[in-house]
């Protein structure tokens, strides 16, 4: 399901939403930006490499664009590895798809190159480990379907300045969206995380990580996780907000089994803030619509949020997460 865009920049107010604006205009207008190279229909007379199987990528300064539907029907490696620098993949609508029999240990996109461009153009990425594992930095991706892989997106280890937009992570066995270890203002926009078995978005040791403009529904863990109790790492700064509404008039958060954002106890002292949530109908099994593992919050900021009151906020003393109708 494409999540119904809403307007990045529309909404004022959102904190630390400016400082966030800035770092997407410098991935997009900095001198090493591949953003600039981005090409449309004119694009075909700047001389693109065709891609037309798995296979990595390796050349700096370059359009690739798939000409084709891509499978790979045996291995369990990655497919596709995007390990130039400043280049842009234009996936054009097609697919890239996963077959082969038994488990697969590789990513269907895999970037580990520096300040690249993904296009999707509405393609679907299905059937592996994860459906796109980024690790480079300054990355920029966009209009890809991440439909039934294990994990749908993962920003790992060692990526920074990342920004993925208008996406879908949906019926993945694991997480949607996984943000591991990035930093700099990493962050995910205009996106669907639904109907994955664990949760929506997990986010791990990651320092001022964005979400933005998205809906999360049906997950068999929370929406939004923050932190983990088992050991991953705690974060800072993390930014979870701007998604008052799914379809019109619902709530964009629902019907996960879990909570509808958690905040975990790794999380009591790392200034994340929480801004502009519309939950509802969450903790199907066991949870809560909002859920700050810590009774008084702690040093974290949950602000102008809309949420079922009978599902008592998650926290024993719940007026430090207000609610704020709207």
């Amino acid at each position: 399901m494409k999540v119904i865009k809403r307007g990045f920049f529309g909404r004022v107010g959102a904190p630390s939403l400016s400082i966030f604006a800035l770092t997407v205009g410098l991935v997009f207008t900095g001198s090493q930006a591949a953003w600039a190279k981005k090409p449309h229909a004119s694009a075909n007379a700047v001389d693109p490499t065709s891609v037309t199987a798995c296979g990595t990528l390796s050349a700096n300064n370059t359009i690739y664009q798939l000409t084709q539907n891509i499978v790979q029907a045996s291995g369990t490696g990655n497919c596709i590895v995007l390990s130039g620098h400043n280049d842009t993949l234009n996936l054009f609508g097609y697919n890239i798809t996963r077959t082969a029999t038994g488990t697969s240990a590789g990513a269907g996109l895999d970037v580990t190159g520096d300040t690249n461009v993904i296009e999707g153009f509405n393609a679907t990425v299905s059937g592996f480990a994860e459906g796109v594992l980024d690790s480079a930095a300054n990355t920029v991706g966009d209009s890809i379907n991440l439909i039934s892989n294990g994990i749908g997106l993962e920003l790992a280890s060692g990526g920074s300045t990342q920004l993925w937009t208008n996406f879908s992570a949906d019926s993945n066995t694991a997480q949607g969206v996984y943000l591991k270890a990035c930093s700099d203002e990493c962050g995910v926009s205009d996106f669907d995380a639904s109907d994955n078995g664990a949760d929506g978005v997990l986010i791990t040791g990651s320092a001022t990580a964005r979400v933005n403009i998205f809906t999360a529904f049906d997950n068999g863990g929370a929406g939004v996780h923050v932190g983990c109790t088992w050991g991953c790492g705690s974060n800072s700064s993390v930014e979870v907000g701007d998604a008052p509404e799914g379809a019109p008039g619902a709530p964009a958060i629902s019907g996960n089994k879990g909570d509808g954002i958690f905040l975990d106890a790794s999380e009591s002292t790392r200034d994340d803030q929480v801004f502009l949530i519309k939950a509802s109908g969450n903790g199907v099994t066991s949870g809560y619509d909002l859920h700050d593992a810590s009774a008084t919050c702690g040093s974290n900021h949950w602000v102008t949020n809309d949420y079922g009151t009978a599902n008592a906020n998650g926290v024993s003393n719940p007026v430090c997460i207000p609610l704020t109708p709207f």
